[in-house]
């Protein structure tokens, strides 16, 4: 931690994720901790606030889940380990808390059990996608990093325009989530080819 943090109550806006989340462990309660805190989460208000509105798609509905999320990101601080990056675990909560929506919404239509139509060689095709999606899904474990994972996953799982992934990601670099796409989609041809 810097010695200019220990010393002020309120953190730097250039202070790294993992100084921001030791001072408010460390200070946890005093003004110093709770600013800590504050610049930490206020850091993925908006893109947090993105991903639910993806799942919702309005924007009243959006802001209160990403209030709770990063309330609950707040109360659960002390959970977080550093094993992974504190994005990549904020946003497992903001998932957790969109699924979770989306399951209790009493607006959403049921599904007549009448409408499902029983097709064996459907089924079978069903397998076997889940199957390769599966080998697939296990592939990118192994050969990509985390960044290409995710963008990926935000991509082709959550549908979510390359711009957004960009802004979520906080991707700097020229080409954005685009140039990451491409260059996890190479790595995987490539992998799925040589198997």
């Amino acid at each position: 931690m810097s010695h200019s943090m220990r010393e002020g109550t309120e953190p730097r806006a250039g202070t790294s994720d993992r100084d921001l989340i030791e001072q408010a462990r460390a200070d946890a309660g005093s003004p110093a901790g709770r600013a800590a805190a504050g610049e930490l989460l206020r850091r993925y208000r908006r893109p947090v606030y993105v991903w639910c509105f993806r799942y919702v798609g309005e924007h009243e509905r959006a802001l209160d889940m990403a209030q709770d999320v990063l309330l609950s990101a707040y109360q659960r601080l002390g959970e977080f380990e550093g094993r992974a990056a504190f994005s990549s675990w904020l946003f497992v909560i903001a998932r957790n808390r969109c699924l979770n929506e989306i399951r209790n919404d009493s607006r959403r239509e049921d599904i007549e059990p009448d409408s499902i139509v029983d097709d064996a060689s459907g089924f079978d095709e069903r397998i076997e996608t889940e199957l390769q999606g599966q080998r697939l899904l296990d592939l990118a474990a192994r050969v990509l990093d985390e960044d290409e994972r995710k963008a990926l996953w935000l991509r082709y799982s959550e549908s979510m325009p390359v711009d957004e992934i960009t802004a979520l990601l906080n991707l700097d670099h020229k080409s954005g989530a685009r140039g990451l796409l491409q260059r996890a989609r190479r790595k995987l041809r490539a992998a799925w080819e040589s198997q």
